[in-house]
């Protein structure tokens, strides 16, 4: 019966999706929110002289009148502000010749006329105003023009409204693309880094073939000289950097029992961290210019928009993987330091642990996140564009000025709104989570006894307190990326700073995956044949249905406007929607590594996942710069259509992927490598 129950409840649940119907009359009366000169001919034509062609990216606000029908339509199309952009906010692209021929035949008093004022008091703005303080000459310069010739616009279309602005930038013939300092200590640093990185492995390289052509061994084929490591510690140390043996190293089985059952995760990484840029480079797309943006915010109103806004809770995947591997890392590591099973460990013993638990990961996540990072505040020649220093420029300030916050794995509540590298959010609580979920486990280890009665405080405490802090900070029941919030990069967003990044709120899904290596490891201990059990097997089949509709349950929040979700009912969901949905993929972990799952798990075991799964720590870090390097060139606004918006994931999927292959052979492997030696 539970299947046509199932069956029933989905059908109910999506026949109530609210059919939302735009009036597109009243849309038109809007302003358009981008309006871009023509960038590349405003520089080239009016700039061939003397390099004095001036281009200014300028942020308006239009200004609340009630007697006009553009205003109206703005206030009831913005009302709906979970799914819609904020149409009051307009973004200006405008070539300052132009606007100087467009305002030359009015007089001064028509001008002052058109002033509606400097724009001040976003707050939002004012953080991209402050990142790009060198431009504050040009704004002084440019301010009233830009507000005059906008304004101008706005009443030759006849909406009959007026907006304040600011500028947010300039570019000239002269400065357009250009690396501003030759000599740029950052640029240089990074440069450096590369050459010795290249040197270091093509000395390698050389040294180990050096090494292969001394072979006397006939039988030992060319393969197996690059997977057998050498027996002197000094020419190991030597070969760390050397590329054949490194991808030798990124192809290889997994080793031992453990490695073979879990080999499935690197499939689990590699489709969650597709869904990860499936979501980023849609918010990228959101954060650069679209020409219809009518169609985006008609289908957050359907079942699928409710499909993509619970899809935030793939994160949920790489806290539950991350738990799993710290605990089973914990316990091979106990088990083959304990010579005696009534030994009572010291606490300089356990000290030791924890340090050199912390330290050998931070080394390992640190030194490619790092070289990311260096890379990401590179300046270089480009093509430039209206939106080139809005999209990618500010990211590269960002990281200038907080990189430090990202190197100490704060920056999910330090600098928050001016992020370098968002979504290095997940790594500061990930890392936070690490420590945590360790310290917990060492008094697990320490008093035995009381392990069982320990975690399970952990996991109530955590499993309730972002029920608690939801009720008590009033925080909305889901994480909410709505148009404009991603337009805006989240900034100055509390549901995102507070809500969806602390590790508080993620810990519960944290220490699930601690429970399931646990639980893991007991059914090896006691070989214990979960695959065996029909019972077992259809519950964990029915995982999925139930998964795909739990990702419906957020529909009549989301989708509702018209009544205030309680606020206790909205803490309950809010710890309930995530905590579960961790709950479930940590059966399901266990349950895969029983080889419980037939052909899904044989699919899963795939060798190709093995390498996809090994780069998609690289492709985490790498990957939103990849989308902002593709995005951040448009010179109008494009189009957003299933077309588009899958040509560009696949762009920044392969890209990010290539890009970590060879972050992984030069800087992650050679790093891994090291910390091997050092073991």
């Amino acid at each position: 019966m539970w299947p046509l129950k199932l069956i029933v409840s989905c059908g109910v649940l999506l026949a109530a999706v609210q059919c939302f119907e735009m009036n597109m009359t009243q849309y038109y009366e809007m302003p358009q929110l981008y309006d871009f000169d023509d960038y590349d001919r405003c520089l080239q034509e009016f700039g061939a002289s003397d390099d004095t062609a001036t281009y200014c990216f300028v942020r308006a606000e239009v200004q609340p009148n009630r007697t006009t029908a553009a205003w109206r339509a703005i206030q009831e199309i913005s009302k709906f502000d979970r799914h819609h952009f904020d149409h009051r906010q307009l973004y200006f692209g405008l070539c300052v010749h132009k606007c100087e021929a467009q305002l030359a035949e009015l007089d001064a008093n028509a001008i002052q006329q058109l002033q509606a004022g400097i724009l001040t008091d976003n707050a939002k703005v004012n953080v991209y105003l402050e990142l790009f303080a060198m431009e504050s000459a040009n704004r002084a310069r440019y301010n009233e023009l830009s507000n005059a010739c906008l304004n101008w616009r706005l009443q030759q279309r006849n909406f009959g409204v007026r907006a304040k602005s600011v500028v947010e930038y300039c570019d000239t013939t002269a400065t357009a693309g250009k690396v501003s300092e030759e000599d740029d200590p950052w640029n240089l640093g990074f440069y450096v880094l590369v050459c010795a990185l290249i040197l270091l492995s093509c000395l390698s390289s050389l040294v180990d073939l050096h090494l292969k052509r001394r072979r006397h061994d006939k039988m030992l084929k060319e393969r197996d000289h690059y997977k057998t490591p050498p027996r002197s510690l000094v020419t190991r140390l030597l070969l760390t950097c050397s590329v054949a043996r490194n991808w030798y190293r990124l192809n290889q089985e997994p080793n031992g029992k453990i490695g073979r059952e879990l080999r499935f995760l690197d499939c689990f990484k590699f489709f969650a961290m597709f869904l990860v840029i499936f979501a980023h480079t849609n918010w990228v797309i959101y954060e650069s210019a679209i020409s219809n943006p009518q169609d985006p915010e008609r289908m957050l109103h359907t079942a699928a928009g409710t499909l993509l806004i619970s899809g935030s809770l793939i994160t949920v995947t790489f806290f539950v993987i991350s738990g799993l591997l710290l605990t089973i890392n914990w316990l091979a590591v106990t088990r083959a330091l304990t010579d005696d099973k009534n030994e009572t460990w010291s606490l300089a013993k356990y000290a030791a642990l924890f340090v050199k638990f912390n330290v050998f990961r931070y080394i390992r996540l640190t030194v490619p996140y790092g070289f990311v990072l260096l890379l990401s505040g590179v300046y270089f020649e480009n093509a430039g564009g209206p939106l080139w220093r809005h999209i990618y420029q500010r990211e590269q300030l960002a990281c200038r000025k907080n990189w430090w916050t990202n190197l100490l794995f704060i920056n999910n509540f330090v600098r928050t709104d001016e992020r370098c590298l968002l979504q290095g959010w997940y790594l500061a609580a990930d890392t936070q989570s690490f420590a945590l979920s360790l310290l917990v486990l060492i008094l697990g280890h320490r008093f035995g006894r009381w392990s069982k009665q320990l975690y399970g405080i952990v996991l109530a405490i955590f499993m309730l307190l972002p029920a608690v802090l939801t009720y008590v900070f009033d925080y909305y029941p889901i994480f909410l990326p709505t148009p404009q919030t991603q337009k805006d990069s989240f900034i100055g967003d509390r549901q995102f700073t507070e809500f969806y990044t602390s590790f508080q709120m993620n810990f519960g899904a944290y220490f699930c995956g601690v429970l399931a290596a646990i639980a893991y490891d007991q059914l090896s201990l006691k070989q214990y044949k979960l695959r065996e059990l029909r019972s077992f097997q259809v519950f964990w089949f029915s995982l999925f249905p139930v998964g795909v509709l739990w990702l419906f349950t957020a529909h009549p929040i989301y989708q509702h406007y018209y009544t205030e979700t309680p606020r206790f009912w909205g803490a309950i969901y809010a710890t309930v929607q995530r905590n579960f949905w961790a709950f479930g993929l940590s059966i399901l972990v266990v349950g895969m590594a029983a080889k419980v799952g037939w052909i899904l798990r044989k699919f899963a075991c795939l060798p190709i996942f093995r390498i996809l799964g090994r780069l998609t720590y690289g492709a985490f870090i790498v990957h939103l710069l990849v989308a902002r390097l593709a995005l951040a060139t448009v010179r109008e606004p494009i189009y957003f259509g299933t077309g588009t918006m899958f040509a560009y994931i696949f762009y920044v999927l392969c890209a990010s992927y290539l890009s970590s292959l060879l972050l992984a052979i030069f800087v992650e492997l050679p790093v891994s490598s090291c910390l091997k030696l050092l073991r």
